[in-house]
């Protein structure tokens, strides 16, 4: 079965986008504390928009926008989603222009995705809808007055037919992994990723079509949570439908992690211990919402399953959503007073600070 899905897989259309394969790479320090073999996917050195698992997912539905003639992308989410940023930083590199719908109910900061969005220069339509089903219908209006003006624009967010192709996208991802494992030996491992949805399907249908002992658990982020094993099963059918194939996938080979609960958007106490605790141990930098989430439960897993079989957690990158939350990451450790004021960095023929007329005060 696994040779008839990488046969499907690659008959699909592909943008030519990204960095692929993305390396696995052994984590010493956190394996050594962890007392068994641990490695990280890095798909958030995908090459685009400082990466992440969006741009191997527009490998596919960029791919497809594109096989059906789209002239133009469309992308939505919430104002540091990582989707949207990741699709117009696609568009760019493809030479299609972009457009996005960003609701601005969970915050609003020229920081992070939208300080990236900001230099690409792409068009963005701010809504207050304050749910992912409105943003998603705000984002089809725009595609209906697009459409009226001569454009062929193609959603490329948060649409069940999106899921489906975001899951074909990690079924081939999980096949890259299995290769990258059995290359250095490893056919019985762990692996985790931040997901209760398309991301985690497209990895479970490729696990399940490979056979052997890779086990892949999600964890949804927080909000997330209820609903979220019918939200895989769904876009594992859908992909399968699309490719064609029929693979028994039941309830119980779903593996999720912790429940999903509070605020999405939001991050907690749990996930911001393990963004610290990575950075320290590996000088990798994880996000406040998927893979922080994600990495606290996996450390929380290996506290009730010892072994020594290895752990493979997915960085589905991310990390640009972290600048915009260091009043929560750093919390109490944030210093009492400014011990210097902000200044204007940009240089020219008037530019009169002070630093400047000292040519030895500062290099690089």
């Amino acid at each position: 079965m696994r040779d008839l899905l990488a046969a499907r897989l690659a008959r699909r259309p592909h943008a030519p986008v990204g960095i692929f394969p993305t390396p696995m790479q052994r984590m010493a320090r956190l394996s050594q504390r962890l007392g068994r073999p641990v490695f990280f996917k890095r798909e958030d050195l995908a090459g685009i928009a400082i990466a992440g698992s969006k741009i191997r997912i527009l490998q596919h539905t960029a791919g497809d926008a594109l096989d059906r003639g789209a002239d133009l992308f469309v992308a939505g989410g919430y104002v540091q989603s990582n989707h949207p940023a990741q699709v117009a930083a696609v568009g760019c590199a493809l030479g299609v222009p972009t457009e996005l719908v960003l609701d601005t109910t969970k915050g609003y900061e020229m920081q992070g995705n939208l300080l990236l969005e900001s230099l690409m220069g792409v068009k963005v339509h701010v809504v207050r809808e304050g749910s992912y089903e409105a943003i998603r219908e705000a984002c089809q209006r725009l595609v209906g007055r697009l459409g009226r003006r001569g454009r062929r624009a193609r959603l490329l967010t948060l649409t069940p037919e999106i899921h489906a192709l975001s899951a074909l996208a990690y079924a081939e991802g999980f096949l890259e992994l299995a290769a990258q494992l059995e290359a250095a030996g490893i056919r019985d491992a762990d692996i985790f990723v931040g997901s209760g949805g398309p991301t985690y399907a497209g990895l479970l249908l490729g696990a399940r079509a490979y056979g052997g002992r890779l086990r892949v658990h999600g964890a949804a982020p927080h909000g997330l949570g209820a609903g979220a094993r019918e939200r895989v099963l769904a876009a594992v059918r859908a992909a399968l439908a699309l490719l064609d194939l029929e693979l028994p996938v039941d309830p119980d080979d779903v593996s999720l992690l912790g429940r999903g609960e509070g605020v999405y958007g939001f991050t907690y106490p749990a996930a911001i211990r393990a963004i610290r605790k990575v950075a320290a141990a590996e000088g990798v930098f994880l996000d406040p919402v998927y893979t922080g989430n994600a990495m606290a439960e996996m450390l929380r897993w290996t506290e009730t399953h010892r072994g020594d079989t290895p752990l493979v957690f997915l960085h589905t990158g991310g990390v640009t959503a972290l600048f915009a939350y260091d009043r929560e990451v750093i919390g109490p450790r944030r210093p009492r007073g400014v011990p210097a004021r902000r200044i204007s960095r940009i240089g020219g023929r008037d530019s009169h600070h002070p630093a400047a007329a000292r040519p030895g005060v500062a290099g690089s």
